[in-house]
């Protein structure tokens, strides 16, 4: 008799769990109003990080310091330079040409930085004479 207890007990745990797992789910009722419903989140592609880009060498050199002061000293933003040369014995001291907005013809020049003086080729004897500083081994005024 205790085993036909325990063989129906049996049974009926059985049948419980089938029962449970096969009942049709009911629809989810509406939430009420200011309930927080909360639901899996649904898996999204994942995308790579955007690395930044090495940005392209740029088309023309930096300017060296000497040349960055030659123009600042000539206060013309589209003023241009070329052909410049600095003393190696003094390099406060540098030679070549520029253009300037007001003057389109590219004309010789001699800076001395620590005067801070812009000399430019007008022609004359007087330029000749401060040109000669361009010379290496020349004295420094």
């Amino acid at each position: 008799m205790v085993r036909a207890y325990f063989i129906v007990a049996i049974l009926v745990a059985v049948t419980a769990i089938t029962a449970i797992f096969a009942w049709p789910r009911s629809a989810p009722e509406a939430p009420d109003a200011g309930a927080v419903v909360v639901r899996p989140a649904e898996p999204r592609e994942v995308l790579p990080t955007p690395t930044p880009a090495p940005e392209p060498l740029a088309s023309t050199p930096p300017r060296p310091v000497v040349e960055t002061a030659i123009l600042a000293s000539m206060a013309d933003p589209h003023a241009e330079l070329r052909a410049v040369v600095v003393r190696r014995d003094a390099p406060q001291i540098a030679c070549g040409e520029k253009r300037t907005a007001r003057d389109p013809v590219f004309r010789r020049f001699v800076w001395l930085g620590h005067l801070k003086m812009l000399a430019t080729d007008d022609g004359s004897d007087s330029f000749a004479n401060i040109a000669a500083v361009c010379s290496e081994g020349a004295p420094v005024p």
